[in-house]
């Protein structure tokens, strides 16, 4: 089965609505700001995102990147994980 950028975009917005009451009352989650800022989801919010996609997506997120860089919003996580995913084939 191949899997998309669209299904690990869909994925992670589907985890993040299910786990967070402040994200599920957002109609539109902006894709390109930080999460953290917005306050939307806290450094607990972002290791229980890494430990999630080691577990459903069986890749490793290595501490390094777990960086604003990475983690600032939701593009940058599909960048991620995009590369850790779709790449790792």
């Amino acid at each position: 089965m191949s899997i998309s950028i669209k299904q690990i975009e869909d994925d992670l917005l589907s985890y993040l609505k299910k786990g967070n009451p402040i994200v599920a009352k957002i109609k539109d989650i902006p894709k390109d700001k930080s999460l953290v800022e917005l306050g939307y989801i806290d450094s607990f919010g972002i290791i229980d995102l890494v430990t999630y996609f080691e577990k459903k997506w069986k890749i490793k997120i290595e501490n390094e990147e777990i960086t604003p860089e990475c983690f600032g919003s939701i593009n940058k996580i599909l960048e991620l994980l995009e590369k850790k995913i779709l790449l790792k084939k």
